[in-house]
């Protein structure tokens, strides 16, 4: 049952639906990600500062397709090397600005699997 709901938050999250309810959409704008969904009121992140989760996600993303593109680029001796360097340049920094909301909701999507949305903001303050 476990792999099931591990699936299900990630496919949500890469759809940026909620991953509680499979309805709700996470964001307004392209930019703009909901505080909570609007069916539901499952809150996607619960202090700005997670942020840089999705971030990391994205950040990994991004990296792995250089780096795997890189390697094909430079094993093959029949592309030549300019225009794969100038294409591969356009994808570093295409990538993660079209991945960006999809890497959000994939951490939305952990978040909710962790239970890390549901604490409150004020836990650690005295």
């Amino acid at each position: 049952m476990w792999l099931v709901t591990l699936v299900r938050a990630l496919f949500d999250g890469l759809r940026r639906r909620c991953p509680r309810c499979h309805r709700g959409r996470m964001f307004e704008k392209f930019f703009t990600m909901r505080t909570h969904c609007p069916i539901c009121g499952n809150q996607f992140e619960r202090s700005g500062g997670e942020v840089s989760g999705g971030m990391a996600v994205n950040i990994v993303a991004t990296l792995f397709i250089i780096i795997v593109s890189g390697v094909i680029v430079g094993r093959s001796t029949s592309i030549p090397l300019l225009p794969a360097l100038l294409v591969l340049g356009v994808v570093a920094i295409m990538f993660p600005i079209m991945f960006y909301p999809i890497s959000r909701g994939l951490w939305a999507g952990i978040l909710f699997l962790t239970g890390n949305n549901d604490e409150a903001d004020d836990v650690y303050r005295r």
